[in-house]
């Protein structure tokens, strides 16, 4: 039999599940690999189990080439013999229609002219009309540009003297991801020839350095560096083609592909169809798709290798992607990641719209994941929280522009709701664009005839990807009270922390409870690794002593209710027990209304255990006469009322359990604000009730 069981948290959810809804048709049928390349087949029958569809494939997923209309089905999975069994699933009403296009039809329509990437030339007057605000930002950059120096190349893998990786690559995408795209685009829409010089002398200084070496993607030395090359030069170049001559378009000819054949080559080691669960290979499959559309008609390039570039894009992307990114809208890496991932493919997602007609952004992830931005990524917020990142803004010097400075570019344009289309308006032209520039004049397009984004809501819960928000004022942030909470089923897997059941409390724009720990002077200090990703970091519980599985793709957690009650209270429940082994059930309640906070655990185990609960925040705690703590942070406050099951007062700290610079060379040690860890602690038992207030003052 084939068991369909997860053995990675980087592998697939097969899917449809069973029970599924699904929102496009015709839907992705994907699944684990159990007989290595053998072949697979998909059975799809109806409701009264007659033949509907059937394929072969050496892959782990099929997409059907034809459109299955709204109903009930059922499928089943095939190999040698054995099968899964059937899985029911339905085809929503208000699915959206998306047939596939084969990568030869798109690849017959890409244009010969430039530029044909980002834009037509045609398409430049109503971009100077309607994009004012957005082109002064530009000037902006562009002088900035101007004033500074042209890059070294990095000398981090062979000088100890000369900038390390960390601090290389971070200055790094200010020349190729800020300051090389911001020429290019001057040049190509402003007609800006200082800008033009510029970008010409970036991209050849660029393009002069060996490609296979620390600026790899695939070499030992990292790949931040390769990866902004891969993104940024195939954009460059189709707008600076026509000012370069024979000998500069073959050196940026042969860089492009250079870095299309190491992003195919890296999707390849991982057998990324399978396991589409690698943070940063789920852009370069654009990247690759770039490559090929900006380079049709090279003369260094077959049409056959470029050709089958784009078909793995096409099939990627209209496949099993987003691996992170659910139809909930939700992105399980959090806001921080979601901000900026949900970016890189844009340029080829609406090169592929223009050229076919073709609309990827139509599936319906990107059309609700505004809904997730407007709940976790409001650019007014202190921070955005869980998951790596969530202390960082658009403006934060740790990370210039990663969190994005627009995140509604695009998606709130396109699908709404007004709240988002009008944070899209706020973020359009900020004092300097810091990274995000590929995407600035792309036009957003029009609403799709199957819309699934919906209204704003109060409410919003992201099952799939595994948050919940309340809010109770959302169209007066500074007059608002938020909840936000992770329960997931994707674990503790790549930038997600071992924190089910975790949750944050934020009064206008102020955060009071929040999560704690830092990446420190990179990802994967000894601080990052083992305070931030653990248990220990967040609002969640230890079990005598012990979190949950940091790593983990099994210490998952899940939404099992949620309500806006009569009263107008919020009530959201969620079931933890996967993520405590010990425990044979973990279960806990949060209920919100504008003044008040009720979290309660339901905790059961066959042998008696000590229960720390654990809050931290980044202002420093206050113990009260009456054993209550009070948190004070710019100008609101929050009081908490402890269970009177909690044994003695309250341990307050202001120190990680891991410094923050543990382990760090001095030259390189960093600096951030301090935080704050409240712990109580239970008596032993088998049984825990535990009830904490938090009410709010003013």
């Amino acid at each position: 039999m084939l068991t369909q069981q997860r053995t990675s948290g980087r592998q697939i959810f097969p899917s449809p599940a069973d029970g599924a809804l699904v929102e496009e048709t015709p839907p992705v049928f994907s699944f684990l690999k159990e007989r290595g390349e053998a072949v697979y087949t998909v059975i799809v029958q109806n409701e009264a189990g007659g033949p509907v569809y059937s394929g072969e494939t050496t892959r782990n997923y099929l997409v059907p080439g034809q459109i299955l209309p709204p109903g009930r089905y059922r499928w089943n999975l095939r190999c040698g013999g054995e099968e899964r069994g059937w899985w029911n699933f339905t085809i929503s009403e208000h699915a959206v229609s998306l047939p596939r296009p084969t990568a030869d039809e798109v690849w017959e329509k890409v244009p010969t002219v430039r530029p044909r990437h980002l834009f037509f030339a045609e398409d430049l007057e109503a971009i100077r009309r309607d994009r004012a605000a957005e082109l002064d930002t530009l000037r902006r950059n562009i002088a900035l540009a101007l004033s500074r120096p042209l890059p070294e190349p990095p000398c981090f893998h062979c000088d100890p003297q000369k900038p390390t990786y960390r601090e290389y690559f971070g200055a790094y995408r200010d020349y190729c991801d800020r300051d090389l795209v911001a020429c290019a685009l001057g040049w190509a829409i402003l007609g800006d020839e200082a800008a033009a010089r510029k970008a010409k002398a970036l991209l050849l200084t660029i393009c002069s350095w060996n490609p296979a070496g620390p600026c790899s993607l695939n070499a030992p030395w990292y790949d931040e560096v390769g990866l902004s090359n891969a993104r940024c030069l195939p954009a460059v170049y189709d707008l600076l083609c026509g000012i370069l001559n024979e000998e500069e378009r073959y050196l940026a000819e042969q860089t492009i592909l250079a870095y299309a054949a190491q992003c195919e080559e890296r999707l390849q080691k991982l057998d990324f169809t399978q396991n589409p669960g690698d943070s940063h290979a789920g852009r370069i499959p654009a990247y690759m798709g770039e490559a090929a559309l900006v380079l049709k008609g090279s003369p260094y390039a077959s049409e056959d290798l470029l050709k089958r570039w784009l078909r793995l894009a096409l099939e990627i992307y209209g496949g099993i992607f987003p691996f992170f990114g659910c139809e909930d809208g939700g992105w399980a890496e959090g806001p921080f990641y979601a901000s900026s991932y949900t970016r890189w493919y844009l340029p080829f997602f609406l090169a592929v719209e223009r050229f076919s007609g073709f609309r990827l952004l139509d599936r319906p992830f990107y059309q609700r994941v505004s809904q997730f931005f407007l709940h976790f990524a409001l650019p007014c917020r202190e921070n955005h929280r869980f998951c790596d990142g969530y202390w960082c803004g658009s403006e934060d010097p740790e990370w210039p522009g990663f969190f994005a400075q627009n995140p509604f570019r695009i998606y709130g344009e396109r699908f709404g709701p007004a709240p988002a289309r009008e944070w899209a308006k706020k973020c359009a032209a900020p004092e300097i664009f810091k990274l995000h520039l590929l995407d600035v004049f792309l036009p957003a397009g029009d609403p799709p005839a199957a819309h699934l984004t919906g209204e704003a809501e109060n409410l919003a819960v992201f099952p799939k990807a595994g948050f919940a928000s309340c809010q109770t004022n959302p169209a007066d942030q500074a007059q608002n009270t938020a909840l936000l909470i992770r329960a997931s089923r994707y674990g503790a897997v790549s930038h997600q922390h071992a924190d089910q059941g975790s949750f944050a409390l934020i009064r206008n724009n102020v955060t009071l409870i929040s999560p704690s720990g830092y990446f420190g002077w990179k990802w994967g200090t000894n601080h990052h690794r083992l305070w931030t990703r653990t248990t220990r970091a967040h609002n969640c519980i230890l079990v005598d002593g012990t979190g949950q599985e940091d790593g983990g793709f099994r210490a998952a957690g899940r939404f099992t209710g949620w309500e806006r009650q009569a009263d107008g209270c919020f009530r959201i429940e969620a079931d933890l027990t996967a993520a405590y082994p010990m425990l044979s059930r973990c279960r806990r309640t949060w209920l919100l209304d504008e003044k008040k906070l009720v979290v309660e655990d339901e905790i059961l185990a066959e042998e008696p255990h000590e229960i720390s609960w654990l809050l931290h925040s980044l202002s420093e705690p206050e113990r009260m006469p009456d054993g209550s703590v009070r948190i004070a942070r710019k100008g609101e406050a929050v009081r908490i009322l402890p269970d009177p099951a909690f044994c003695g007062e309250a341990g307050i700290s202001g120190e990680f359990g891991v410094d923050l610079n543990d382990g760090v060379e001095e030259k390189v040690r960093v600096s951030m604000p301090q935080q704050f860890h409240i712990t109580f602690r239970t008596e032993k038992q088998k049984t825990h009730r535990i009830r904490v207030i938090f009410e709010l003052e003013n």
